[in-house]
């Protein structure tokens, strides 16, 4: 009796310990005429490893914009390689805006990886839009109505880039660390950005 349990408990196990997180149905797009915004002709679905489902509506419109263009050199475009169907959710929940900027942009790291990209170059994309992508707050106004407050991205350098870039394949550093370096880096851009504005 005991080994009839055993066994009828272990595959419960096994299946708890694994990750969830998936990519549900394909991106099947129409180019649009300015060749380089696109539109969905079928709802997509990202699962994160901690269930949370990223919908991305059929008709959506999607250009790469989330993924700064600057970085484009370092990182390559939107649409390349295996972070295309990430670049697809990432896009459209940087454009609505109803999730945390933070949690958009981990997202976006955690289906690079699903979608084949290594660790480290979903790092140092992680670090791109981290830095330069889209920001966002939510704050309540009259009536606890909720606005959002779009932040303007940080023109961080490509110089500045390159050498995060260079960081990260050296030292294989934690999210948080990256997190930690490029708020340093961000805080510097805006208090220059400042002075010289003066």
């Amino acid at each position: 009796m005991k080994l009839i349990l055993l066994l009828l408990f272990f595959p419960l196990v096994l299946s708890s310990q694994q990750t969830i997180d998936k990519f549900i149905g394909d991106v099947t797009v129409q180019w649009l005429n300015d060749g380089r915004s696109m539109k969905l002709k079928r709802e997509f679905s990202y699962i994160d490893p901690d269930g949370k489902l990223w919908k991305v509506p059929k008709n959506t419109v999607v250009n790469g914009a989330s993924i700064p263009q600057a970085f484009w050199t370092i990182i390559g475009g939107p649409y390349e390689g295996k972070y295309r169907n990430a670049s697809v959710v990432h896009d459209y929940h940087c454009d609505k805006k109803i999730e945390k900027w933070q949690d958009v942009h981990l997202m976006f790291y955690h289906a690079c990886l699903t979608g084949g990209t290594s660790i480290t170059k979903a790092k140092i994309m992680y670090a791109a839009v981290y830095a330069g992508g889209p920001r966002w707050d939510t704050t309540i106004i009259k009536n606890g109505k909720e606005k959002i407050i779009t932040t303007s991205t940080v023109s961080t350098s490509s110089n500045e880039m390159k050498i995060v870039t260079d960081w990260i394949e050296s030292t294989n550093p934690s999210l948080e660390e990256i997190n930690k370096r490029l708020d340093t880096v961000v805080i510097e851009t805006e208090k220059h950005d400042m002075q010289t504005a003066n």
